[in-house]
């Protein structure tokens, strides 16, 4: 997915704020399933075999900077497939030269809407989940890209 920075996600500092990373992942993770044909495996709306997916962790690696106007490309997929939770990672990009600016690993578990409680993710879901190709291996970061 393309994504132009809008002013209101960058800092005092003039770079994209740490914290929008988790929005620009998870609309990743979101248009990934949408054009996979999963979103409604995962609507809290739909009847998904009486299960909703709650974000049990995010961890974020800054690899570069992006700012203000900036144009990005960011990627999602299927990292691996739990007993009762998924991980996806991001990766973003600029586009146009491709420099690293962020990667995510996002791990969701899946919960019983009656209890509340983790449970495993439904075979059917688990079954189209592995049949989309798995999600690209992070590039590793460039030296001296670390720095913002």
């Amino acid at each position: 997915m393309r994504q132009r920075v809008p002013f209101s996600d960058v800092d005092m500092h003039g770079h994209v704020h740490n914290g929008v990373y988790c929005s620009y992942a998870e609309t990743a993770i979101n248009e990934f399933l949408r054009e996979a044909g999963l979103s409604d495996r995962f609507d809290p709306r739909a009847d998904s075999h009486g299960v909703v997916y709650h974000v049990k962790k995010i961890e974020l690696c800054y690899e570069g900077a992006a700012g203000f106007d900036d144009l990005l490309d960011i990627s999602a997929g299927v990292r691996r497939i739990g007993t009762s939770s998924l991980t996806f990672s991001a990766a973003v990009v600029r586009a146009g030269d491709g420099a690293p600016v962020a990667r995510a690993e996002v791990v969701w578990v899946c919960v019983d809407k009656k209890t509340g409680r983790p449970r495993p993710v439904p075979t059917p879901t688990r079954d189209a989940l592995a049949a989309v190709p798995p999600a690209p291996e992070p590039a590793a970061p460039r030296p001296g890209t670390g720095d913002r």
